[in-house]
């Protein structure tokens, strides 16, 4: 039987677009930035109180004939703080070429200490690959090589980790950790493909410059073999709604890209990669649109229940006794007059003490809208009655301190924590209360009440607090 030459020339010059044919083994996406489970399974349940889902389509090289077409779907969920789940889907097609897989992950979080966390995970799954050689123009379509279709199946692997500190992100994965192969046979032809070990590296930084504007610099690595590839991408956000971003990758060229969120729970990813030279003349691109929907679980908290006041008393009905006869008149005694003495002076009244009602009443929190540091007016009832409560114990000092979430520089965080804790003492002077009784202080976003991880814990964290002193 002759040599699968003709075939072999055909398939190679399909795949060898990219620079090499090894590394278009795993598709690849260009919107891991948003979908880091895609690139790393140590990423699942990266947010323990969240359902994250991912679904995409990739349009390779427009233009060319047989070109790949990938699509995915990514869902991975946390279950607790240290615990994380995930499944992903990836169909992967040429003209001749077809490759699925699919994968179940697990992840386990690690503390380190305050603000950082290392993740691992790992991935298990199938991997199929099926050719059809029907489509195929060789020399010779006798040639048993072409008489239909060839498939196999083996198994798929990957293990990654990630290190997190704030902001900063850092992860390693190696798919296809341990290098498995797969025959397959149609006729009188044998064969065998397998998945070589690959390796990815990728960081990213997340820096805010303003309470509306974001900088998110990243950096990509992979390497198959002998060949390696380099991606840097910087991403700029705005008002965490939309966000645009440029990249460079070796080999390749420029990648552009755009990202709009919606409420926290959609967001819809679009990317585009430009032509290499090697492929310029026959196509205008590369296209990727992705959709991404988020479900996250608020924590439920203990409402604050006021201190009981104390109870009525209801008082008895007073009965008037029934009239006695009067007594007939006892002559009275003669008693020899004593000297007169003083009468003790009578205990001064105490003064009145705070109660814990009271106090509970300067617990009360005020929050404020991101970047804003007005009173609104369902909180100027709470300072109306600490007010009152003031005025009553001339004795009380009060001190306010100011915060912020996480969002902004530590100047803005700084000024905007110190403004509102400036204008509710403003707001107390105005009202009677002496200025030299009530202090102010900001504390930036130094000391929040919950985690900044979502939008309703950074709303919590923009508060004011009062601390009493008697």
């Amino acid at each position: 039987m002759k040599k699968t030459i003709y075939i072999a020339t055909l398939t190679i010059g399909i795949l060898g677009l990219i620079s090499n044919v090894r590394a278009q083994q795993m598709p690849q996406t260009n919107l891991y930035n948003e979908n880091i489970f895609n690139i790393n399974p140590a990423y699942a349940g990266y947010n323990p109180t969240c359902l994250e889902a991912y679904v995409g389509h990739i349009t390779q090289w427009v233009g060319v004939d047989g070109a790949p077409s990938t699509n995915y779907l990514d869902i991975h969920k946390g279950f607790g703080k240290h615990l994380g789940l995930g499944a992903g889907f990836i169909s992967d097609n040429t003209t001749m070429i077809n490759r699925f897989s699919g994968n179940v992950s697990a992840s386990y979080r690690i503390g380190l200490g305050e603000n950082q966390n290392v993740r691992i995970g790992v991935s298990l799954g199938v991997y199929r690959v099926g050719v059809n050689t029907e489509q195929a123009i060789v020399q010779d379509p006798s040639d048993d090589v072409i008489q239909g279709s060839r498939s196999g199946m083996t198994f798929n692997n990957e293990v990654g980790i990630i290190y997190n500190y704030k902001k900063f992100l850092i992860g390693v994965s190696v798919p296809q950790a341990f290098e498995t192969s797969a025959s397959y046979e149609t006729g009188a032809t044998e064969g065998e493909f397998g998945i070589e070990r690959h390796f990815t590296a990728f960081s990213k930084y997340e820096w805010s410059l303003s309470e509306k504007i974001d900088l998110e610099p990243s950096a990509l690595m992979k390497k198959v073999g002998a060949v390696n590839q380099f991606d840097l991408n910087l991403m700029g956000t705005y008002n965490k709604i939309i966000s645009l971003g440029f990249g460079y990758r070796t080999d390749v060229g420029m990648l552009a890209r755009l990202r709009l969120k919606f409420k926290e729970v959609f967001v819809l990813g679009y990317a585009y990669e430009f032509a290499g030279s090697n492929i310029s003349s026959y196509s205008s691109g590369s296209h990727e649109i992705m959709l991404g929907l988020t479900f996250c679980k608020e924590k439920k908290e203990s409402p604050r229940v006021e201190s009981e006041a104390p109870p009525v008393v209801v008082p008895e009905p007073i009965v008037e006794p029934e009239p006695t006869p009067e007594p007939e008149p006892i002559p009275e005694p003669v008693i020899e007059e004593e000297p007169a003495v003083d009468p003790e002076p009578l205990p001064e009244p105490e003064e009145p003490k705070l109660t814990d009602i009271e106090r509970e009443v300067f617990k009360n929190e005020i929050q404020f809208e991101l970047g804003e540091a007005t009173i609104s007016q369902k909180y100027r009832e709470k300072l109306d009655e600490m007010i009152n409560i003031l005025k009553l114990f001339p004795e009380l000092k009060l001190e306010i301190i100011g915060h912020s979430c996480d969002r902004g520089s530590n100047v803005v965080k700084q000024n905007i924590s110190q403004k509102r804790a400036d204008n509710v003492k403003r707001y107390m002077k105005n009202n009677g209360v002496a200025d030299t009784r009530v202090s102010s202080k900001g504390f930036s976003d130094s000391s929040p009440i919950s985690p900044n991880d979502t939008e309703a814990n950074k709303a919590k964290n923009r508060r004011v607090q009062f601390i009493l002193k008697e």
